[in-house]
C-alpha cells in the first residue's frame, strides 16, 4: 500500500476509498469501524470481534489489508482521535447506565445523555470549511429543494420553515402521492439539493438524488456515514454517527446542524445585502 494512515481522517478516508472492494466481511467489519471508533479504541481485540459479529481473525485481516501490522496499530489511530476529546464523551455515558427499573425519567436522562454524545460527535467532526461551503453552495442556487423521508422528514421540514421565513426559495420534495420523481424533475442544474437520510436509508431518495448529482446539481447531505449511498454523490455530506444501540435515535444532532447551516445562510445574504447598500 502506497499510503499507510497515520490518523483517523486518513483512516476514514482509506476506508471509503476501498470499501467497495474488500471482501464481505472485512467490509462489515469496516462499516463498524467507522461507526465505533471508541470501542475499538477502549476495548480487546476479542470484545471488538464480539461487537462487530466477526471473528478476531477478520479484524487482523482488516488491519492488514488497511496496512497495519495488527489490531494495535489500527487501535492507536481510533485511540489517537478519542483522545483529542478529552472530556471522553463515551466514557461520560458509561458511568450513567441506568439500573433495572426502567422509569419515565430513567428514559429521560438516556435520550438526554444520547442527544449529547451526538452534539459532541457533530461539534468535532463537523469541519468550518464544510460548513462555509455548504452555505456558499445554498447561497449560489436559485432554489433549494429539500429531500427527506421517514424520521429525516422532520428535519427537511424544519429546513423548509426556516428557509421560508427568510424569504428563499425552497421546496419540499416530499414524495407524496408518489410524486418524488416528478418533484426532482423540476431541479434545475442552478439548484440546490439538501438531502437528509439515515441508516438504512431511503432507496427512491439515494437514487434520486445520484441522478440529480449526475445533471450537475450540487448536493449537500445530512447523514451518518462516510458509506452513506448519500455521501458520495455529494459537493458536501455531513455525517452525524449515533450510537448504534439507541432503539429510537435522537434528531438533536441533526436539527443543530439545519439550524446552523441556515443561520449561516442568513447571515451571508445580510452581508450581501450591506457590500449593496454601503456606498464606494
Amino acid at each position: 500500500m502506497d499510503h499507510i494512515p497515520a490518523t483517523y481522517s486518513d483512516l476514514k478516508a482509506v476506508i471509503t476509498a476501498r470499501y467497495n472492494s474488500l471482501p464481505r466481511q472485512l467490509k462489515k467489519f469496516g462499516r463498524f469501524a467507522l461507526d465505533n471508533s471508541d470501542v475499538l479504541a477502549l476495548e480487546t481485540v476479542t470484545t471488538v470481534a464480539e461487537r462487530a459479529d466477526v471473528q478476531p481473525s477478520t479484524i487482523i485481516r482488516f488491519a492488514k489489508a488497511i496496512g497495519y501490522d495488527g489490531f494495535s496499530d489500527l487501535q492507536q489511530i481510533c485511540r489517537s482521535r478519542l483522545m483529542e476529546d478529552t472530556s471522553s464523551y463515551r466514557e461520560r455515558i458509561k458511568t450513567i447506565h441506568s439500573d433495572k427499573h426502567e422509569g419515565t425519567d430513567v428514559r429521560l436522562n438516556e435520550f438526554c445523555e444520547a442527544g449529547m454524545d451526538a452534539l459532541d460527535q457533530l461539534r468535532l467532526n463537523t469541519p468550518s470549511a464544510e460548513l462555509d461551503k455548504a452555505v456558499k453552495i445554498l447561497h449560489g442556487a436559485r432554489d433549494i429543494h429539500l429531500f427527506g423521508q421517514g424520521r429525516s422528514f422532520a428535519v427537511a421540514q424544519y429546513l423548509h420553515y426556516a428557509l421560508s421565513r427568510l424569504e428563499i426559495r425552497c421546496f419540499m420534495a416530499d414524495g407524496a402521492g408518489g410524486m418524488l420523481n416528478y418533484q426532482a424533475a423540476n431541479v434545475g442544474p442552478e439548484d440546490a439539493v439538501i438531502a437528509i437520510s439515515f441508516s438504512p436509508y431511503t432507496p427512491v431518495v439515494n437514487s434520486v438524488v445520484t441522478e440529480l448529482a449526475d445533471r450537475g446539481v450540487k448536493i449537500v447531505s445530512i447523514t451518518d456515514s462516510p458509506l452513506s449511498p448519500l455521501a458520495e454523490p455529494s459537493a458536501v455530506s455531513f455525517e452525524i454517527a449515533e450510537a448504534q444501540d439507541q432503539a429510537f435515535r435522537t434528531l438533536v444532532a441533526p436539527m443543530c446542524l439545519a439550524q446552523s447551516l441556515v443561520v449561516g445562510l442568513g447571515q451571508a445574504i445580510a452581508d450581501m445585502q450591506i457590500t449593496r447598500t454601503t456606498p464606494v
